[in-house]
């Protein structure tokens, strides 16, 4: 598949002052001086760092070619942190010698720092310099590049401050499909550089753009292959020189080259007609296009060497040149004509290594360039193991290119073998190399190799396939955390929908296989030597999380005080993961680093007494890790260790010793704050018992002092508490020490299940026996006879308890265990004896098959079958057939009743079809061949295993997910076979009713609906009966009913109504009707039968209602009343005499002004009515009028502040008032008033009015 892909940037410009280089004398710190502001903001990168240049002074510093076979010069060049890095660099033309008298000017250099700990290379051209530094030990490449218009000027930048956008870049190499087996295989590490002959033609548009000339185009190839030779001489051991005649395909113009169309053959084209094919192993084509166009094509995966294939492979940019289009565009590009496939997982390529989650990260991969699913907005400069392992393979298929031999000495790896780790655990991995070279510095990456698909929407920790974790660019340490130890710290282990620039790291919360490869470098100059090793890290589902469950809160403690550490131990101790110890480490930098071994070797018990050690903290942290495994977990919460005057710093807390033995138990006396008092030790001893210290005084910080303890002979074994005390003048200082006090006296190991004669033992047993506090450790075995002649299964442990894991089942077998102590190992006792359980096993089919999958948009199907006993499971495996078109689509999981989910495949196998096969955990591996393109006995992505131990009894549903439209097909067939500890009731007809039990109907035919006895179920057609319902027509009227009728008249019917404390009974064959009911819910059930056939009964619920009572909300507001109704279906509004229906239950009424009277009522009238009155009066009313002792003047607002005049008839005033009133109604009181003819003036912001009144 191919995708037009996007990418958004922004520009900041940034200048930054730096210090004076007294070093030398070329190098000038710029800061935004106004007359580089204008310089082009193409070459200006977001925290950059600018500098001047004194050219001729620094072009007198470089080697001369006849010295670039001796140690070279020693330059200065500035890195984007703006230090000043001191290198001794040679001459290293990437131009053949004829090519490079042709072109004098045009030069390349590589170069190692003096403190071996950065690489660069540098290109020269009247053009100017351009440089990549790469940082061994800070993980980062910085590019130099000179700003265009401002002459001498050099902008320092790096990967992630660069500014050229990929510019919608499409990578239309077409993959080739080639499953890649993790197989352990050499990378590079023969002492051998591959030089390789690269012809690179340009298009006009090229040429244009870097000047016009074949001069410019040519040192602009330089710069390009410059730092493309420092990537593969360091990761592949190749070089490119690019060859004599190179100039013979550059192209000036636009209209006359021979580029416009099929670039790839075209470019082959021209380069087999110009050049020869006998005179070039690689070839390549640079163009520029317009904005938004940026493309590349390899033409074919694997090229070089090969005749009319090597040369068909373009870049192509809107900006071809600088770092992006180096590294991410023709360095990508050169991968594949290299043999490399693609690592991206965003979707499917069917590659076998597409190995880092979604965009990818590194040259393979697609970074920044995948709307909604870029890891990062760049790439990183270096190539994965995978591209590694893919170019190495294809190189050893080729007999072109010219080898030299490097003094250089590979890396030397130990190998570390795989493991065993618990489900939701983090984990470290770290490797073990070495160099025999002086000044090489090995650098390590950890990548994640499991192919699968992976997007941002389905990257998290239930993903049963590819990877989990990111690539990361190569670092010194050879640790890596997963995920990272800062993430560990905030607790945040899993992570789901990742965004860009997230972490991009998930531990597994499912059973699942993660495969990992170790690549390590060693990053010397003219051509790199590249080991690795690779482990397999199995999450099981049986075990986990590990976590520590103490310290959860920001507690305070002292220094030296005895503190309890818990963790959950969660099944890590016993098989398969046999974690029998941990060991305990403390920070106190709140998580970064963990320097402080507080612990070694102690039980994984899941508790443990440690002491705190001296260095004060507000930040400490704890981690407990497997002695002899990969797995950790650190406590939630910072806490702090509060410093104090004395410490007595012991290496542990328990001790044994045999008799009569003395025992030596070393300290650490620690001062802090200045304490310098002298400190006296005692120590309290069991009677008999003595103790001597040596020195038995000290006022000195860390003052070694060793405690020995005599005469252990004269007390009685067992364990005892001693006392350790420090005393000075003003300090005391207590530590409890417990001491076993062991002799060679043993006694039987008291057994205790399986007990004796035991028999359906499990075949993972858990074998526990009495703890005894003399003994520290067991020695088990478990043998088929009872001369223990052949022994299944023996282990030696510290605890008293043991899970089997290599029983047969249907086998009797014997056990016993011999303790051990100090002083020797005792005698094995008399054996216990037990039979394992009978494994039985069924297999179901399922019977609603085929079931289509449509190809319009994304769908999930399922089927299932069920099991009606509960029994443990002891193995899975599913038998499948399965028709679709491009298997990459398809998602199918297996989902207990448990609701544990297994991945059968997930995005698998590309554009191949079908799958026929049996899944498998015994099986083999999916080779995606043929058609069908599964198929035989294979293994699953995900664990089968990860059933085991459940309950056999509920729903297994097969889930079918098409993640994608356009392909189609069905599931054909769907068998689960699962064996269980125990056996199977006999079912031959899988109704879920046991043949030697209540079944009364054998041979039922599957999928038929049973009865509790076995026996077929009759049901009546969903729709064989009619039901209508009639309610009350007025509250307490009793005449609602429930009428009921059929067309199926072959039958005779029974229905019983109950309900509102009434029951009714009735026969029908046609039809029946209960009547005169009262409001209320009802239960009608209806049984059938033909006289020999007696049907499942029907039944329904009923509800018959009554009419509400008419309610109705009404609310004026100026000249508008707003009503709500509720109780009716139909209204009818009657306004001033006029009628209006209406279904609705909200609507608003204008009032005219004046008086309005409103009536509401339904058409039942039962129901009641509503009526009211409503004035409107937007000048105001006054009411009653002519008046009597008082009156009202209405308006259709709040009235506010109002000023009150009277006048009689003849103009005199004869009474005042002023009034605040709130509402919109104001009441006045003229009782005083004699019978007459009066004027009313009322003044206000709201009112503003005369009115003529007769008082009578």
């Amino acid at each position: 598949m191919k995708a037009k892909l996007h990418l958004v940037f922004s520009i900041t410009i940034f200048f930054s002052s730096f210090c004076t280089f007294s070093q030398q004398d070329y190098w000038k710190s710029i800061s935004a001086k106004e007359e580089y502001k204008s310089a082009s903001l193409q070459d200006v990168r977001k925290q950059g760092k600018v500098f001047g240049l004194s050219k001729e002074t620094f072009k007198s510093k470089l080697p001369a070619a006849s010295s670039s076979k001796t140690s070279g010069n020693v330059i200065h060049l500035p890195n984007s942190k703006g230090e000043l890095i001191a290198f001794q660099i040679k001459e290293t033309s990437v131009l053949h010698p004829e090519l490079s008298k042709k072109y004098p000017g045009i030069k390349s250099y590589s170069g190692q720092s003096l403190d071996n700990q950065y690489r660069i290379k540098l290109s020269q051209s009247h053009k100017g310099f351009q440089g990549m530094m790469v940082s061994v030990e800070g993980n980062s490449t910085s590019f130099m590049e000179p700003v265009a218009n401002a002459s001498d000027v050099y902008v320092v930048y790096d990967k992630e401050s660069s500014l050229t956008s990929k510019q919608d870049f499409v990578c239309e190499t077409e993959k080739m499909q080639q499953l890649v087996q993790k197989t352990l295989s050499p990378l590079v590490d023969d002492q051998v550089l591959r030089k390789f002959r690269i012809a690179v033609s340009t298009t006009g548009e090229y040429t244009s753009f870097h000047g016009g000339t074949v001069a410019d185009a040519l040192a602009a190839i330089n710069a390009t292959l410059t730092r493309v030779n420092e990537v593969f001489e360091t990761d592949l051991g190749v070089t490119l020189e690019l060859i004599p005649n190179n100039d013979l395909v550059i192209f000036t113009n636009a209209a006359t080259d021979p580029y416009n169309g099929n670039l790839n053959a075209q470019v082959q084209s021209t380069l087999t007609t110009t050049i020869g094919e006998a005179n070039y192993d690689v070839g390549h084509l640079f163009n520029r296009v317009g904005q938004g166009q940026d493309n590349g094509n390899a033409g074919f995966i694997g090229a070089v060497c090969e005749d009319n294939r090597k040369g068909s492979a373009f870049a192509s940019a809107f900006t071809p040149q600088g770092d992006v289009f180096d590294l991410d565009f023709v360095a990508h590009e050169l991968g594949h004509q290299f043999g490399a496939n693609h690592t991206w997982s965003f979707e499917s390529e069917g590659t076998g290594v597409q190995a880092e989650p979604a965009s990818g990260t590194t040259i393979m991969g697609y970074a920044g360039i995948v709307p909604g699913n870029n890891v990062q907005p760049n790439g990183d400069d270096y190539f994965h193991y995978n591209s590694i392992f893919q170019i190495r393979n294809y190189l050893a298929t080729v007999s072109c290119g010219e080898n030299t031999a490097l003094t250089n000495n590979p890396p030397t790896v130990t190998p570390i073998g795989d493991f065993i780790i618990p489900q939701g655990t983090a984990f470290v991995l770290e490797g073990v190399a070495s160099d025999s070279d002086v000044g090489d510095v090995l650098t390590y990456t950890w990548e994640q190799i499991d192919d699968g698909v992976v997007t941002t929407s389905t990257f998290g920790p239930e993903s049963p396939v590819g990877a989990n974790f990111r690539s990361l660019p190569p670092s010194i340490s050879p640790q890596r955390y997963f995920p990272r130890l800062s993430r560990v710290i905030q607790g945040s282990l899993t992570q789901t929908n990742p965004p860009l620039n997230g972490a991009w790291e998930t531990v597994s919360n499912i059973q699942r296989d993660l495969s990992f490869a170790l690549t390590v470098r060693d990053n010397a100059v003219g051509g790199g030597q590249v080991v690795s090793d690779l482990l397999d890290v199995n999450v099981i589902g049986s075990a986990g999380p590990f976590t520590i469950t103490s310290q959860s809160t920001n507690e305070i403690y002292e220094a030296g005080s005895v503190q309890t550490i818990t963790w959950d131990v969660a099944n890590t101790d016993i098989a398969p993961i046999n974690a029998q110890t941990v060991d305990i480490f403390m920070s106190i930098d709140g998580g970064i680093t963990f320097p402080i071994t507080v612990l070694q070797g102690t039980l994984n018990d899941g508790t443990e007494d440690v002491q705190m050690p001296g260095n004060a903290s507000t930040n400490a942290r704890i981690m407990v890790k497997a002695s002899d495994n990969v797995f950790f977990a650190v406590n939630s919460s910072n806490f702090t260790i509060q410093e104090t005057d004395v410490v007595l710093n012991f290496q542990e807390l328990s001790y044994e010793v045999c008799q009569p033995n003395d025992i030596i138990i070393p300290f650490t006396y620690q001062t802090f704050g200045g304490f310098s008092e002298t400190s006296t030790f005692s120590a309290n001893v069991p009677a008999g018992m003595t103790s001597a210290f040596a020195p038995i005084q000290a006022d000195a910080n860390d003052t070694a002092v060793n405690l020995t303890l005599s005469n252990t002979g004269s007390v009685t074994p067992g364990v005892y508490t001693i006392t350790v005390t420090s005393t000075s003048a003003t300090v005391t200082k207590n530590v409890e020490l417990s001491l076993v006090v062991q002799d060679g006296t043993f006694g039987d190991v008291v057994l205790v299940s399986p007990a004796d004669s035991e028999s359906d033992v499990p075949v993972n047993a858990e074998f526990t026996w009495q703890a005894n506090p003399a003994f520290t450790n067991y020695d088990i075995e478990i043998a088929t006879d009872i001369g223990f002649s052949n022994i299944v299964e023996s282990a030696s442990i510290p605890f008293t308890s043991y899970t089997s894991s290599n029983l047969d089942s249907e086998t009797s077998y014997f056990w016993r265990v011999r303790p051990s102590n100090g002083c020797g190992t005792g005698t094995f006792g008399t054996p216990f004896t037990f039979t394992t359980v009978t494994v039985d096993c069924k297999t179901l089919e399922a019977n609603n098959l085929p079931i289509s999958i449509s190809p319009a948009g994304t769908s999930t199907i399922s089927t299932s079958v069920s099991i009606f006993e509960d029994l443990s499971v002891s193995d899975v495996n599913i038998d499948l057939e399965l028709n679709h078109t491009y298997l990459e689509d398809l998602v199918i999981h297996l989902i207990s009743p448990a609701g544990t989910r297994v991945a059968l495949i997930s995005n698998t196998c590309g554009d191949l079809n079908n799958i026929n096969a049996v899944f498998d955990d015994d099986g083999t591996d999916i080779s995606c061949s043929g058609n069908p393109a599964i198929s035989g006995t294979i293994r699953p992505i995900g664990a089968l295993s990860s059933f085991v131990g459940e309950s056999t009894l509920g729903e297994w549903t097969l889930e079918i997910q098409d993640t994608a439209p356009g392909d189609g097909g069905s599931l054909i067939g769907f068998t689960l076979e699962v064996c269980v500890e125990g056996t199977f009731r006999p079912d031959e007809d899988e109704d879920g009713v046991f043949d030697d039990g209540d079944d009364l109907c054998l041979g039922t035919p599957k999928g038929v609906e049973v009865d509790t006895s076995g026996c077929p179920v009759n049901r009546l057609p969903a729709d064989n009966f009619l039901v209508e319902i009639q309610s009350e027509s007025c509250r307490n009227n009793n005449d609602g009913s429930v009428a009921i009728s059929t067309t199926n008249t072959a039958l005779t019917y029974t229905a019983t109504l109950d309900g509102s404390g009434t029951t009714l009974n009735a026969d029908f064959t046609t039809s029946q009707t209960f009547e005169n009911l009262t409001a209320g819910n009802y239960s009608l059930c209806i049984n059938g039968t033909d006289g020999t056939i007696n049907y499942q009964e029907v039944c329904f619920d009923i509800v018959v209602s009554e009419p509400d009572i008419l309610s109705v909300s009404a609310v004026q507001q100026d000249g508008v009343v707003s009503l709500n109704l509720e109780g009716g279906s139909l209204y009818n509004v009657e306004l001033n005499g006029l009628v209006q229906q209406t279904e609705n239950s909200e609507l608003e009424i204008e009032l005219k002004e004046g008086l309005n009277t409103l009536k509401v009522f339904t058409n039942l009238p039962c129901q009641g009515s509503f009526e009211g009155t409503f004035r409107v009066s937007f000048s105001g009313i006054l009411y009653p009028n002519p008046i009597g002792a008082s009156t009202k003047v209405f308006i259709s607002r709040e009235i506010g502040d109002v000023f009150i005049q009277v006048f009689s008839a003849e103009g005199r005033l004869v009474m005042t008032d002023s009034r605040r009133v709130d509402g919109s109604e104001l009441e006045m009181d003229f009782s005083a008033l004699p019978t007459g003819v009066y004027y009313l003036r009322l003044q206000g912001a709201q009112l503003n009015k005369e009115f003529k009144m007769i008082k009578r």
